[in-house]
């Protein structure tokens, strides 16, 4: 593992490259350019809060704030998720063509996301600010909830891309386990709503703690519970060393598949 962050961090220029390059083509030609990595969830929440605030009717309080809590957190999960597992498979002429460690590919397309996510945070804590919402100190603590959802996130690429060059069905089907898996994470419900009798499998689903983390900090202005914060940070710690183990098994296979 040590040899490997060496071994990226003697590639450190590449990744800086493969991440610039990723924000500059993303919205190349569009008229609002990077305003799109935040309207984007600005325009979901809209129509979420539309729905459940006026013909679904959900009963919480300061609805689009507990919303954007949420959302902003879980789109760059899923935007991550999506990119990075078709990151090597859409580069395969660079890694024919000369030699780096591939987990580069996915790890740019995290920090790239990374990006528009910290900048929509610091947008975000302006609009609860001006909804009168304060967090207080323990927003001090979101940068560790930020890095240990980084970390989960990671570790779930890592998998994905490498699995998607041997089976590029896996794709399409992850765009359906994204979708139930949005659904099965309190994102546009609070979890109170949740019956208690699938509360249980509620707990294997470590986006529940992460988003109740980002929730806690922003909206409500206390820590993360230490029991389920500590659950959540080991769960991303295996899912980081599971990916980095799974990368490596394939890893030298993977040109040949390309």
């Amino acid at each position: 593992m040590i040899a490997q962050v060496t071994k990226i961090f003697k590639y450190r220029e590449l990744l800086l490259n493969l991440i610039i390059k990723d924000l500059k083509v993303r919205y190349r030609g569009a008229v609002l350019g990077y305003l799109w990595s935040l309207l984007n969830p600005v325009l979901m929440m809209l129509v979420y809060t539309f729905i459940f605030s006026f013909i679904a009717r959900m009963e919480v309080e300061n609805y689009p704030s507990f919303l954007l809590c949420a959302l902003l957190p879980w789109s760059f999960f899923a935007t991550t998720l999506t990119a990075s597992s078709i990151s090597i498979v859409d580069n395969f002429n660079l890694i024919n063509k000369v030699y780096f460690p591939r987990e580069i590919l996915p790890i740019s397309v995290i920090f790239s996301n990374l990006t528009y996510l910290i900048i929509s945070m610091m947008v975000l804590m302006f609009f609860l600010f001006f909804s009168g919402i304060k967090t207080g100190l323990p927003v001090l603590f979101l940068p560790v909830v930020i890095l240990v959802h980084v970390v989960f996130t990671i570790g779930i690429s890592l998998i994905l891309s490498s699995l998607t060059v041997f089976y590029r069905d896996l794709k399409y089907i992850l765009e359906v386990v994204v979708m139930v898996w949005f659904f099965a994470t309190p994102v546009i419900y609070p979890l109170s709503m949740v019956p208690e009798n699938f509360k249980v499998f509620y707990i294997l689903n470590p986006m529940v703690g992460i988003i109740s983390a980002y929730r806690s900090i922003l909206l409500y202005g206390e820590l993360p519970a230490f029991s389920t914060f500590s659950a959540i940070f080991v769960i991303s710690l295996t899912a980081f060393f599971t990916g980095h183990y799974v990368f490596k098994k394939y890893d030298y296979s993977i040109p040949k598949m390309l």
